[in-house]
């Protein structure tokens, strides 16, 4: 587990993004930094209940969340925030993750 999610800073005018795109929307730099954010709000939650040719699914939890960067970022969730929680963000293998704020 890797503290906070990656992002992509423009280095010219600091802008993030998530994911990284091949233009700042706001500057037009070619550009990026890599950078993380580690805190976001729940904005939206719903639940996978089924997931093509996988046997012995359980349901999963995903939110739309904004960072504290202003990204909007799709998350798994962990744990039993709701919309309007702070939760602190991680990677596993990449993927990216939300869990209560402890």
């Amino acid at each position: 587990m890797t503290p906070g999610v990656g992002i992509w800073r423009c280095t010219k005018c600091r802008t993030g993004f998530f994911p990284q795109p091949l233009l700042c929307a706001r500057c037009h730099n070619d550009r990026f930094e890599t950078d993380r954010v580690h805190d976001a709000v729940v904005e939206e939650i719903s639940v996978i209940r089924h997931m093509l040719g996988q046997e012995n699914w359980q349901p999963r939890r995903i939110a739309s969340v904004r960072t504290s960067d202003g990204q909007l970022i799709t998350v798994g969730l962990t744990g039993e925030a709701g919309p309007g929680a702070t939760i602190e963000l991680y990677q596993e293998e990449n993927a990216p993750f939300g869990r209560d704020k402890t």
